[in-house]
């Protein structure tokens, strides 16, 4: 998911403050430790968000985790599960799925993006979503490439990285619902264009400064016109499902470091509060 999600969850950077510092977690039971580092997927290339903790803590670390494999291997089949989740075949078009007042907003947005009307409507309203949310970042320098994980990745060896879940599952949290949450999904996408990149900015810094409720809490409005069971799927779902690997990696006494998206490490549900519930002590390092 991490480019379907990415314009979602945050690809985004903004003036940089002077001393950069996002959140980190050292997560603990009675003999072990892991480390949590909420990341944003899409930054520009001079953003500064390194420390001497992050990279302390990564020389220390047996493995760093991300979300997915994010290496050019990988992406052929996120690309090809993207393509059969996210297009209609058979001569079936978007409008034939949405009503014509939809249809209009869909063609306005497309206009105003430059995103081609006929590719749109080949598109699955999910992934037509996904499509327009990248529309306020168009040549903004926000790139994949300069994104926390890619940087980390292309620094590790492998034997020292492991992966919480497929490409092709991040797909399937966000193509599996049903028409009605896709078609959801869509209108609320229409809905915060005009603000997404005013939004960004402000979660970025957020980020920067090591604010994660305050990320947390924009990004909750960005993503608050998404049917529940969407949300359910891309955040509760999967924030669960990390807790008990987590849970695992603690009981094996493995030192790792887990990079996953900030919105992740944020509320009363996210990783942190769940890994507390479970009894496991946390620390603020960062």
């Amino acid at each position: 998911m991490r480019k379907t999600l990415a314009a979602l969850l945050a690809a985004l950077v903004a003036a940089t403050p002077a001393h950069a510092a996002p959140a980190i977690w050292k997560v603990t039971d009675a003999d072990s430790v892991v480390w949590l580092f909420g990341s944003v997927h899409m930054l520009q290339p001079d953003t500064e968000w390194r420390t001497p903790t992050l990279n302390k803590i990564l020389s220390k670390a047996d493995r760093v985790y991300f979300e997915a494999d994010v290496s050019p291997e990988a992406q052929v089949n996120v690309i090809a599960a993207t393509v059969e989740a996210g297009f209609y075949s058979g001569g079936v078009l978007l409008s034939d799925e949405i009503d014509a007042k939809l249809v209009d907003r869909l063609r306005d947005a497309a206009r105003e993006y430059g995103i081609p009307m006929p590719a749109l409507l080949t598109m699955k309203p999910w992934m037509a979503a996904m499509t327009l949310s990248s529309g306020p970042l168009a040549g903004s320098g926000y790139e994949a490439n300069y994104g926390v994980e890619t940087v980390l990745a292309a620094e590790l060896p492998k034997e020292r990285t492991g992966f919480l879940e497929t490409g092709e599952q991040q797909i399937e949290f966000l193509a599996g619902g049903s028409l009605a949450e896709q078609v959801t999904m869509l209108e609320a996408t229409l809905d915060t264009l005009n603000v997404a990149e005013r939004d960004l900015y402000t979660m970025v810094a957020a980020w920067l400064d090591g604010d994660p409720e305050s990320l947390g809490d924009l990004f909750d409005t960005q993503m608050g016109g998404f049917d529940d069971r969407v949300m359910d799927r891309v955040i509760d779902l999967r924030n669960h499902n990390w807790t008990e690997q987590i849970a695992q990696m603690l009981e094996a006494n493995e030192a790792a470091l887990l990079v996953v998206g900030a919105a992740h490490l944020a509320g009363q549900a996210s990783v942190v509060k769940l890994l507390e519930q479970r009894g496991f002590s946390s620390e603020r390092v960062q």
